[in-house]
Order: structure tokens, then sequence, then C-alpha cells
């Protein structure tokens, strides 16, 4: 994946739902099907800025750009922008 890439949240850490409990500002699962850009590729994570506002879904985000949080690359798919 590179930089602009559409992508799209289909799982998050590799499950569909939290193995454990998670407190809700945590709940990053609420995300799944949500899409989004890389705006920085890493290792095994990259930075996506999503499309949505986490903050209306009560969810932690400390990355300097809003609405971006850095996710595991298999646990993203690449969509077509339609």
């Amino acid at each position: 994946m590179k930089i602009n890439d559409d992508v799209e949240l289909i799982q998050f850490n590799g499950t569909l739902t939290s193995l454990n409990p998670q407190a809700s500002n945590e709940d990053y699962w609420k995300l799944i099907g949500e899409r989004g850009i890389v705006i920085e590729p890493g290792g095994k994570r990259v930075l996506v800025k999503f499309e949505c506002d986490l903050d209306s879904y009560g969810l932690e985000n400390h990355n300097p750009i809003k609405n971006s949080l850095w996710i595991l690359r298999q646990d993203l798919k690449s969509v077509s922008n339609e």
C-alpha cells in the first residue's frame, strides 16, 4: 500500500470482533466497513485518515492528523474511489 491509496477497514487487529472486552473509547472494531486513505506507509502498519469522524464514534485518536490511526496492512483492503 502506498500514499493516497483508498482503503476500507475489513477487520481490526486480525479479527472481526474483539477477543477481550474493550472500553468504548478503544473499540476500534466499530470502524469495520469505514473507508479512508493511506497517508503514511509504514512497516506492518500504515497511517489511515478515515473519512468518518472518529470523535463521533467516541474513539481515542492521538495522532497529529485528525481522524487517523495506524492500522495493520492485513486489516485493510484496497478499494476504488467510486
